[in-house]
């Protein structure tokens, strides 16, 4: 039978090895969570440059389809090609116009209605300051210098 001494110290020892491999173990865990890099950071390994798209705006004209030319063709004559030029040009400068004047309309309803919604929250700001100097103030509710018990599952 072994001695009550060699229990004793192997009971502590084994005590001190558990102990000792769980706060190892939870020294790794937090080390690997303080130093984790997201998953969204590690699969990209360069950033993609930004790109910047422009469209042609819709006043532009669209470009007439040239004809297939024939091994034997006849010359368009020409001022019938300028006439319609001008045609295009007029009714594309026109609607351009057109769309320039709303845009300019829209933009100054909107800034119409942004001043008077500022107008309105600063009345309304106005209207709460006077209600707050005209209205006494709350009390401060405290305790008398007694707090009350707290209860716990060890008594007092």
């Amino acid at each position: 039978m072994a001695s009550n001494a060699s229990i004793f110290f192997a009971g502590i020892g084994t005590t001190f090895i558990i102990i000792g491999a769980g706060f190892g173990g939870g020294l790794m865990f937090a080390n690997s969570a303080v130093h984790n890099v997201p998953a969204q950071t590690r699969a990209s390994s360069h950033p993609i440059d930004p790109v910047r798209v422009i469209l042609p705006t819709t006043a532009e004209a669209a470009e007439a389809p040239q004809p297939r030319v024939a091994a034997v063709s006849q010359p368009v004559p020409a001022p019938e090609i300028k006439v319609a030029e001008k045609q295009v040009e007029n009714v594309d400068t026109r609607r351009a116009e057109v769309e320039r004047l709303e845009r300019k309309k829209h933009s100054e309803e909107r800034k119409a209605r942004k001043i008077a919604a500022a107008r309105a929250k600063r009345q309304m700001d106005a209207k709460q300051q006077l209600e707050q100097q005209h209205s006494p103030q709350p009390g401060i509710m405290a305790f008398d210098g007694v707090a009350p018990r707290q209860v716990s599952l060890f008594g007092n």
